[in-house]
């Protein structure tokens, strides 16, 4: 079974880093989003893949949602670019300072907005005032 491309590694290092840390969820996700192409009775394949495309090395979200201490851990291990490339495709930070910002800046600003989104969704939804 096959989905389309979901995530891409501009190189066989930053594909062997990404793949040491798919976990469980990113698995069973990928396999759902497989079956119910089937059970649609999709064929079509993905497109092939470019070799001048970049991605993102990680998702932020679904790293942060492994555990505590992990996304900030796996971000140190990143050099800038891909820090940067993170923090555009996912709209961490404005463009401006993705632009310039500093790697430790990047990182920072990258784990302050992962952990806010983590809040939110987590607290109960507040009553609206009279």
């Amino acid at each position: 079974m096959r989905t389309d491309i979901e995530t891409m590694q501009s190189n066989e290092r930053a594909l062997r880093y990404w793949a040491a840390g798919v976990g469980p969820a990113y698995l069973e996700g990928a396999f759902s989003r497989a079956r119910s192409h089937a059970a649609e009775g999709s064929t079509r394949l993905p497109p092939p893949l470019s070799p001048l495309t970049r991605g993102a090395v990680l998702d932020p979200f679904e790293v942060d949602a492994q555990g505590e201490g992990l996304l900030a851990a796996q971000l140190r291990a990143l050099d800038l670019e891909h820090i940067r490339d993170i923090a555009l495709t996912y709209e961490l930070v404005p463009r401006k300072m993705a632009a310039f910002g500093t790697r430790a800046e990047l990182i920072v600003e990258i784990l302050a907005t992962v952990s806010s989104a983590r809040r939110e969704q987590s607290s109960p939804p507040r009553s609206m005032p009279r």
